[in-house]
């Protein structure tokens, strides 16, 4: 870019690859409108999902325990030239990422533990810490949204979220 508009978009594909096009790419990469290119030295397994930040930074979540070589738990972060951790990830693999309005990141999967502390198949990233989002799930979470006025959904493979019978779909109000 020139600097007088915005950045070309790219789109990034992840899944459970080792080749885009005709470069070498460990599990995700990038296509500029012409060539797919490696997003660093990529995960040593399949990605699941991706979120963009509103700082327009990447979030990669699956089931790889590195990114770029970095040690990084299910989790990890692309500023655009290097990956980093996002605390010490997950205790399990993550199939959904979210970004509520205020930044947050949200991860659903198969986890009983975010960085540490118990979390039932679902937590909050704050920027610094993972936190438990609410009491959490009874089964996997495989799918997160959040809808124009804010308020997260998931699904999955639950009954039950957060002490209250839910049929594999529940919506988070803000505190319950």
């Amino acid at each position: 870019p020139d600097g007088s508009g915005p950045a070309p978009a790219r789109l990034v594909a992840a899944g459970d690859f080792s080749i885009a096009g005709a470069q070498g790419a460990n599990n995700i990469a990038a296509w500029d409108g012409n060539l797919w290119t490696p997003l660093g030295s990529g995960m040593n397994a399949w990605v699941s999902s991706l979120a963009i930040l509103p700082g327009g930074d990447l979030v990669a979540a699956g089931n790889f325990t590195s990114a770029g070589g970095v040690s990084a738990n299910r989790i990890a972060r692309w500023n655009g030239t290097a990956w980093s951790a996002l605390g010490t990830g997950m205790g399990g693999e993550v199939c959904a990422l979210a970004v509520l309005p205020g930044g947050d990141r949200v991860a659903g999967g198969g986890f009983v533990s975010a960085g540490g502390v118990s979390a039932s198949r679902i937590a909050r990233w704050n920027g610094s810490a993972w936190s438990a989002f609410g009491t959490g799930m009874n089964g996997d979470v495989r799918s997160l949204a959040v809808q124009s006025n804010g308020l997260l959904v998931a699904g999955g493979n639950f009954t039950n979220a957060g002490g209250v019978s839910a049929n594999r779909i529940a919506r988070w109000s803000g505190s319950a």
